[in-house]
């Protein structure tokens, strides 16, 4: 029963509501609340309930209850932003039908004041596959706050991209069975290796899917999020309306659309209600004939970068990594067509700057091959990840903010994941970079951005990130180039809640390889592969292929470390699970959470493997930042622990 009086209407049927409550973008005297109430009846007509806020999880007093509508246009989902709250204040939400039928009891809060020194505690994550692995990372992140002190307990979580996967694929890497699947699409289009959302109903059936699972659930209950996007809410790899697949550019404007609108309808965000902000709900466009216009639309129906803030010490900046950036700026298969055995950083640098490369002065031919393969990016502006328009709000608003921490939601990694082949002796191989559709990729972007924090002295810039399905993190330095460059941010990059981790993909690739590229990867020993890829990344290409030869892990550590890599301090490309983070005035400190495996299904949280841990005292403009870590409890990835003999 529901236990209290509902005032509704007459209208009013019966409803269920089977992808759970969630909240999203505290503010400190308001919160977007979200449910999706279906009714039991086939009607097909406007849908009539109402909310109740409370203080107490038995709605003892209600706070607060005002009648909701949502259609079948939304798809029955129903988002209502609710005001007039106290700062820094739990709250409990509902929604009622008739027939006492009732939503599952949510919990959110609001933010502290501005001023207010509030201590932060929140946790990340990023990628959750539905298929790929079960969401034992979100049950285990809640079982061990219903735990925790609640001094201890997390306030929101930051969810970095890839809430959904446009893309389910039949099996997986290695030809094994996924842990589950996602139901028939209602349209779709399927390939020999997967299935492909391509319409509104697709999208949707997606995010009711992935809605579907109790655990996730029960974390948007249980939690306020805070979202942003990364590619697979759309298309993979896409960039502004483009979808990538199989290294074609094909213009994909409604899906675009379609893939907006459902995140607009399944994720609760403060868009319209920021006032001063460029961040604004869905609206529908109306395309023109042309391809540059329905592009535009595409983009412009949904804008999501957007600033938020919780108490004095914390604000959050997040971006929008795919909405604006340009296209590709390395033609597909141009490394192979030099003859080269990667994407050497140069070649990235001078395809990626165009017309900038070398202060203005770019090649009119590339360095490879015989010499006079045209420079295809010579008379192109630099490439561009955020855009114009969003770099320039970003560094504005990291400029304005007074907030001893600014914690930038960034859905790709930030990290330096090079290859430094240029140390391999008898080669006349060059440093590569791992992979171009993130910041790697976009070089003189991240100059800009790490020159401006240096030159105007902006600290505490704190970058969330995830996408690659890793554990990493490291400080960024004010150049990418330039070796004796100083810090000026840190990257913590967050594996995926369930999606397969990033090791499986290049042990993959190394096995097909017939390069030698296996050494640096992988070592196969009596309990498995070492994932001598991790050493590589750290260490060096040259100390890797040192100890897959001879299995003497002090020398490859004496040949370390990975001068292409600056500031990387940890990478765990094996690890599924999430970060917890803690701000205060003076610090930062950060645990990255490795699960054990997450594949079978479970009846309790599954355990943590490990945890890694940082801290990051704060740094002032005459400082650098000093990043601490890792130290692990319970056991440690390669190559941190010495492997067993």
């Amino acid at each position: 029963m529901v236990g209290i009086a509902a005032e509704l209407l007459e209208e009013s049927v019966p409803l269920e509501f089977p992808q759970g409550v969630a909240s999203g973008d505290p503010q400190p005297d308001g919160v977007m609340l979200w449910t999706r109430a279906v009714p039991l009846s086939d009607e097909d007509s406007p849908v009539h309930l109402q909310l109740q806020v409370s203080a107490d999880s038995g709605f003892s007093t209600v706070l607060l209850q005002e009648q909701v509508h949502t259609n079948t246009a939304s798809d029955y989902t129903l988002r209502t932003y609710i005001d007039g709250l106290s700062p820094d204040t739990y709250y409990y939400y509902r929604f009622l039908g008739a027939n006492d039928t009732v939503s599952r009891v949510g919990r959110t809060r609001t933010a502290p004041e501005l001023d207010q020194p509030r201590k932060v505690n929140l946790g990340f994550a990023s990628c959750q596959s539905f298929e790929q692995a079960h969401y034992g990372s979100w049950a285990r992140m809640v079982a061990d706050d219903r735990a925790a002190a609640e001094d201890d307990r997390i306030q929101f979580v930051l969810h970095l991209g890839d809430f959904i996967y446009e893309r389910c694929w039949n099996r997986r890497q290695d030809g094994s069975p996924q842990s589950r699947m996602v139901p028939p699409f209602p349209d779709g289009v399927d390939t020999p290796k997967n299935r492909i959302a391509v319409s509104l109903a697709d999208y949707r059936h997606l995010y009711k899917t992935y809605l579907s699972d109790p655990h996730l659930q029960e974390a948007r209950a249980r939690w306020p999020f805070i979202c942003t996007w990364d590619d697979h809410e759309f298309s993979n790899n896409n960039f502004q309306s483009y979808s990538t697949y199989g290294g074609e550019t094909v213009l994909d404007a409604q899906r675009k659309l379609s893939g907006n609108q459902a995140w607009f309808e399944y994720i609760p965000a403060v868009l319209d209600e920021l006032k001063g902000q460029p961040a604004h709900n869905f609206r529908p466009p109306s395309p023109g004939p042309d391809e540059a216009e329905q592009n535009k639309a595409a983009l412009e129906s949904l804008r999501i970068y957007r600033k938020l803030a919780w108490g004095k010490h914390l604000d959050i900046v997040l971006t929008d990594n795919r909405s604006y950036r340009s296209p590709p700026s390395m033609p597909p298969g141009l490394a192979d067509q030099l003859g080269l055995p990667s994407d050497p950083v140069e070649l990235v640098a001078i395809t990626d700057a165009g017309s900038a490369y070398h202060d203005g002065k770019p090649p009119a031919v590339l360095p490879y091959g015989d010499g006079n393969v045209p420079n295809p990016a010579r008379d192109r502006k630099p490439a561009s990840m955020l855009g114009l328009e969003q770099r320039a709000w970003f560094l504005s608003t990291m400029e304005a903010s007074a907030a001893p921490w600014k914690l930038w939601g960034n859905a790709l990694p930030l990290l330096p994941m090079r290859l430094d082949l240029s140390t391999l002796p008898f080669t006349d191989y060059q440093d590569s970079v791992f992979n171009l559709d993130s910041w790697a990729g976009f070089p003189y972007e991240v100059d800009v951005l790490m020159t401006h924090l240096g030159t105007q002295d902006i600290t505490g810039v704190v970058s969330l990130s995830g996408d690659h399905h890793m554990h990493g993190a490291g400080t960024i330095r004010r150049s990418t180039t330039a070796a004796d460059a100083p810090p000026v941010a840190v990257d913590f990059t967050v594996a995926g809640i369930s999606s397969s981790p990033i090791f499986d993909d290049i042990v993959a690739v190394a096995k097909k390889d017939q390069s030698g590229l296996a050494e640096f990867v992988y070592k196969e020993t009596g309990s498995g592969l070492e994932p001598v890829w991790h050493m590589s990344m750290l260490n060096g290409v040259f100390a890797a292929l040192t100890y897959s030869k001879t299995g003497l892990q002090p020398v490859a550590d004496w040949l370390g470390p990975n001068a292409a890599n600056p500031g990387l301090q940890y990478v765990d490309t094996m690890a599924n699970g999430y970060g917890l983070a803690t701000f205060d005035a003076q610090e930062l400190r950060v645990q990255m959470i490795t699960m054990e495996d997450c594949r079978p299904d479970f009846t309790t949280a599954p355990a943590i493997k490990y945890v890694a841990s940082f801290r990051l005292p704060r740094w002032h403009a005459t400082d650098t930042p000093q990043l601490e870590g890792p130290t692990f409890t319970g056991g440690a990835p390669f190559p941190f622990e010495a492997p067993e003999v």
